[in-house]
């Protein structure tokens, strides 16, 4: 994406709220959301990833890992957007756990990501997404504006402690 969808600024429904997170709730917190999140989509990069490497990421300014929450403060997903190339941004990860979704809660987050990434001075956003991903992962990246630029055919070594059991050959 390189310019902002013309949807006006999101705004979240009524008792949720969404805040960046930093400091010593940052690891373990994003631990938990990015193995929920991803659980049953092969996520496993960051689940592998030692503490320290990651903290590295979560605490550098230009990495901004925002936190969904809903009234109660529990939290219902997450999104991580890397302005660390200037105004080349990624939204490195994006994702709400099952009891998040289908409120329409995942195009307002990402909607708010998008905001955020151009608000910070980006010139471009980029996205990547693979076939193990939710079905409409891809889908609702389109509709938010994304533009399909490449396709990678990729094969990753996978630990199979992270392989969801639906993808584990009998």
């Amino acid at each position: 994406m390189e310019t902002r969808s013309p949807r006006p600024f999101p705004v979240l429904p009524e008792g949720y709220s969404l805040s960046r997170v930093t400091g010593d709730e940052a690891v373990p917190l994003y631990r938990v959301l990015y193995a929920g999140v991803g659980q049953d989509y092969c996520w496993w990069m960051r689940r592998s990833m030692p503490d320290a490497e990651l903290a590295g990421i979560l605490h550098d300014p230009a990495v901004h890992f925002m936190v969904l929450r809903d009234g109660s403060g529990e939290p219902l997903g997450f999104y991580e957007l890397d302005l660390r190339q200037g105004g080349d941004a990624n939204l490195a990860y994006f994702g709400l756990l099952s009891q998040g979704m289908g409120r329409g809660l995942g195009r307002v987050l990402l909607d708010h990501a998008v905001a955020r990434a151009f608000g910070a001075g980006s010139w471009r956003l980029r996205v990547n997404t693979c076939t193990l991903d939710h079905p409409h992962a891809l889908p609702n990246y389109r509709r938010a504006g994304f533009e399909l630029r490449y396709v990678v055919p990729e094969s990753w070594d996978v630990p199979d402690e992270y392989v969801p059991q639906r993808l584990k050959r009998l």
